[in-house]
């Protein structure tokens, strides 16, 4: 009834070739052993309830829960996963993706609609009435019955056929070299795209006992299972490894066994993907290293390419307006504070801060004039990095568009963690390499590094909040401070796994006016910049402490701010003209003794004081005057 409402409907038709992948990867749909591809449902989220399977080589889609084809399709639609009504029909054709769908040409493909399904030759099978019919036998090659497949992959075997130990054999006779697979059609995928003798163990389970028998037989024979990501067929290979020592495969895709890899990518990435690897290949010998010196960095000394990283510091210091004017440089491929960059598109989730963005991406226009044609897309709404069946295909969807349209992306910036757990609690571990998964999910598909802007704990010291699985995670972690006093803020490299810690970068956050708003105020947001050497010379002197020399500071202060004293002027032991506000020291001494009153003795506390900020080198006194030396003493 289902199949025959949606095939009736005004919706074009989704041909399986054309579309079934596109939907089973942006949905993350995975297969069941009834054929079906189950996942959340687009239209009203229900977990495990949509599902989407052939029928006559179309996409037949519904959902248990909702029961709306119809909307389910409109959703389809919006996501570019189902052809619109105004497009002609698809041709029916296969989907090429990175690698070039080149299945070998056959006569035996037009004989059943399973073979041309399946882009198979007949091999070992032969055709009976509208079923394709295969010999199974035993390890002496005795016929024990056979597997019967009908037009639509329904597969039955005949009565009372013993199954245990038994098999089929395409390309054979076994000699030196063998895989083992559950499916028929797998079996003849495999051998198509290998060449190799490959045997059909009729199921999963079976697949332990077929080697047991075929490593009798042939014991100097060396066996390969190649198996479906599935949980059976997981199940079967991880037993097989336990029992004999037998290595095996897995698509990479879970929920595919080889034969949809084959149909959807063909011939080349089957064989790519079913080519065993030498286990020596896993070491090298001294006489073998080669010196690697390729780039493998995003920002030299700072990020590497492809990893992850974290930047982390207290609330207002800076961590979005750092992490977007690194996502900036990246954008425009422009080296970034004398660091080079190896840049490409940015994908920048502001989940704080929200339009707030357009402002700041304003102001690093207009603070970068000469950098143009910046790759840096920001997407500034919340995101759930915690549940995988909330954002993430949607995300994965963006990053490949970003990609297709603006270059590799290079680069995806995730402000802040807080915000991305959705709720979820920092310090547990389940919580935590949950986001953690999905970062990593997110930097495998997209080959891109992802930077994570984070909140330090109540204790500065102990670095980033929450579980310590964040820190064991990632490549590299930045640490971000602000000193109140002189107004700069530094970032400092405090973890890298593969390049030198310690690199630090001093800046301040300089104001940008962009406009005046309705009620005639400024609108203003901030850009980094690098601080001076003289303003980290500064920064860099010891502090004023002690409550007599901080009383004699503020003293100071609280003159100038009345308007008591003037810019020094020149003359011996004075600096340049107007460099420095000096105040009378007489007037200085009343203003101090006013403040000490109650002290024992406040004229030795005025002398203390006074020495010891000059002693310090924060304080000048020539020819009756003094004045400070840091920025706030400057004219």
């Amino acid at each position: 009834m289902v199949a025959k409402s949606i095939k009736d409907s005004k919706f074009p038709i989704a041909y399986w070739s054309e579309y079934s992948q596109p939907i089973i990867s942006n949905l993350e749909l995975k297969k069941t052993s009834q054929g079906e591809f189950h996942g959340p449902c687009p239209n009203c989220s229900g977990v495990d309830r949509f599902w989407i399977k052939e029928f006559n080589g179309e996409v037949l889609v519904n959902c248990r829960k909702c029961q709306d084809y119809k909307a389910i399709k409109d959703k389809l639609k919006d996501m570019s996963l189902w052809p619109s009504q105004s497009s002609a029909p698809p041709v029916r054709k296969e989907v090429r993706t990175e690698s070039q769908v080149d299945w070998p040409e056959s006569n035996d493909m037009s004989k059943h609609p399973y073979l041309e399904k399946k882009k198979l030759s007949l091999h070992n099978a032969k055709i009976e009435g509208d079923k394709l019919v295969i010999s199974i036998i035993d390890v002496t090659g005795k016929r024990v019955g056979y597997q019967y497949i009908d037009a639509e992959g329904k597969k039955k075997f005949s009565y009372n056929m013993p199954v245990v130990g038994h098999f089929s054999v395409i390309g054979g006779p076994i000699k030196d070299f063998a895989y083992i697979t559950e499916g028929w059609a797998n079996a003849a995928t495999i051998h198509e795209a290998t060449d190799k003798p490959t045997i059909f163990a009729l199921s999963a389970n079976n697949i332990p006992s077929v080697v047991d028998a075929i490593s009798q037989s042939k014991p100097k024979c060396e066996l390969v299972v190649a198996g479906d990501n599935d949980e059976a067929g997981r199940k079967a290979c991880e037993t097989t490894f336990e029992q004999h020592g037998v290595e095996y495969i897995l698509p990479e895709q879970e929920g595919w066994d080889f034969s949809d890899l084959w149909v959807i990518q063909g011939r080349e990435a089957t064989r790519k993907a079913l080519t065993v690897a030498n286990v020596m290949d896993q070491i090298f010998m001294p006489e073998d290293a080669v010196p690697q010196l390729s780039r493998n960095y995003l920002i030299k000394r700072w990020l590497t390419e492809g990893g992850m990283s974290v930047i982390y510091g207290q609330s207002n210091v800076g961590k979005s307006f750092f992490a977007l004017d690194m996502g900036w440089h990246v954008g425009g491929d422009n080296d970034w504070n004398n660091s080079k960059v190896n840049g490409g598109s940015v994908l920048y989730l502001a989940t704080e801060g929200g339009m707030a963005f357009h402002n700041r991406v304003v102001a690093l226009r207009q603070h970068y004039p000469n950098q143009n044609n910046v790759k840096l897309a920001v997407r500034p709404s919340p995101v759930n990095l915690l549940d995988p069946d909330v954002d993430m295909a949607s995300l994965i969807k963006l990053c490949a568009e970003i990609s297709k349209r603006h270059g590799p992306l290079k680069m995806i910036v995730v402000d802040t963690l807080s915000r991305a757990m959705a709720g979820g609690n920092e310090n547990a571990p389940e919580a935590m390499t949950s986001v953690i998964s999905n970062c990593d999910k997110l930097r495998i598909i997209t080959k891109a590094h992802v930077s994570i802007v984070h909140h330090s704990g109540k204790d500065k010291a102990a670095g980033a909040r929450g579980h310590s699985s964040l820190r064991a995670a990632t490549d590299s972690e930045i640490e971000l401070d602000h000193d109140e006093v002189t107004g700069l803020r530094t970032a400092k490299s405090t973890k890298q796994r593969d390049m030198e810690t310690g690199t630090v970068f001093t800046f301040k956050l300089k104001v940008v006016e962009l406009g005046i708003d309705e009620d005639g105020d400024a609108v203003t947001t901030c850009v980094i910049h690098e601080a001076s050497e003289s303003e980290i010379a500064e920064a860099s002197k010891p502090k004023i402490k002690g409550k007599n020399q901080l009383i004699m500071r503020n003293a100071f202060t609280q003159l100038r701010g009345e308007g008591v004293g003037q810019p020094n002027h020149a003359g011996a032991g004075f600096p340049e003209p107007r460099t420095y506000w000096m105040i009378q020291e007489e007037d200085l001494r009343n203003h101090f003794l006013g403040k000490v009153s109650n002290a024992s003795n406040p004229r030795s506390s005025y002398k203390q004081a006074i020495d010891a900020l000059i002693s310090a080198g924060h304080l000048v006194q020539n020819d009756g005057f003094v004045w400070f030396l840091d920025g706030e003493g400057k004219c």
